[in-house]
Order: C-alpha cells, then structure tokens, then sequence
C-alpha cells in the first residue's frame, strides 16, 4: 500500500494526538466539525479530510499548504510564524486564532501560550501538536 506525504501527515497528527493525551472527542464535539479563525475573523482552515479544499490537511490548498499565507504551516507568514502575535505557535502571543464551530461557538483560543486568554487545556495541547506537525514539514 502507498502512503501520499498526506496520509503520513494526518497519521503522525493522530499518533502526536494521542500520545500527547488528548483525544478527539476532547471539545464535546468532533475535532472534523471545527474550524480555525483569527482574532480578526479571518478563516484559517479547518480539520476535515485532506481532500476537502478548506482542510489545514490538505497540502495543496490554501490552508495546508506551508507555502500560502492563510496557512498555519507557514513558517513565515503571520498565522505560522514563531513571532507574530496572530500565530498559535508564538509562546508569548495574545491574538492567536480561536477553535470555533459553524455556529462561531468558542471552543478555545488555539495556542501554545497557555496563559493567554481563552487558552483550555485541550486548545494548548493541539496547538503544541500542531506546532510538531508544522516543524516536521
């Protein structure tokens, strides 16, 4: 069986998901239902399949991709850099973008700055595996 660079990827996601303790049904609602939007309302992806065009899964489209940037693998774009405020992967961010449902329920601020406002604990330790899953890129 081929494995695409894709399914490497969502699997190393699920493997780092569940070492790290946190299990999919964490936010009281599937993990494939919620969407990752910026401080400013700017979508920035979201956690369906990688053959859905909005998937942060999704290599080839806008919010997977390392290289475009709305996308949170974006090393040096706003929303995937180490240092802008509006990224979840900056340690020391206050803007980073909120885990939301297709109502704009709140289901955490996503990012590895557990003191900022908003941060659960679960919305943290996705962030810290979806910074993992951006530096193996």
């Amino acid at each position: 069986m081929k494995y695409t660079n894709n399914k490497v990827k969502k699997y190393l996601f699920l493997f780092i998901l569940f070492a790290f303790g946190l299990s999919v049904d964490a936010f009281a609602i599937s993990l494939n239902q919620l969407m990752i939007v910026s401080e400013d309302g700017t979508f920035l992806g979201s956690f369906e399949s990688e053959y859905f065009r909005d998937s942060i899964y999704n290599q080839y489209g806008k919010y997977g991709s390392k290289y475009e940037t709305k996308s949170i693998f974006n090393k040096y774009g706003d929303y995937g850099s180490d240092y802008s405020d509006k990224t979840p992967f900056n340690k020391y961010a206050n803007k980073a973008p909120w885990l939301v449902d297709r109502q704009g329920n709140r289901y955490g601020r996503l990012s590895i700055n557990k003191y900022a406002n908003g941060v659960t604990n679960d919305s943290y330790k996705l962030a810290l595996q979806l910074k993992a899953l951006r530096d193996s890129l």
